[in-house]
């Protein structure tokens, strides 16, 4: 799932559904935490739009805590 409304911190209003996450890695100025629903977090997964391009992070799934930890993985360029 992709947060749509980058840079702002929160994508959703905070809801039953919704879930904090922080984003550890990546480029620096990307904020570090987002409000996402449940629904979005299904397949543990997060694609944050930059520049001309994707930010991805994967839930670790063995750190845990509050919010849940998103590690950077990879980026990927938005194709023309």
């Amino acid at each position: 799932m992709s947060i749509q409304e980058y840079p702002a911190k929160s994508k959703t209003v905070p809801g039953a559904d919704a879930v904090e996450v922080s984003l550890e890695g990546g480029p620096t100025d990307i904020p570090r935490r987002f409000v996402v629903t449940a629904a979005e977090l299904a397949d543990g997964r997060i694609k944050v739009p930059y520049l001309a391009g994707y930010e991805h992070f994967e839930r670790d799934p063995l750190a845990e805590g509050q919010p849940t930890p998103f590690a950077w993985t990879r980026r990927t360029k938005i194709a023309e």
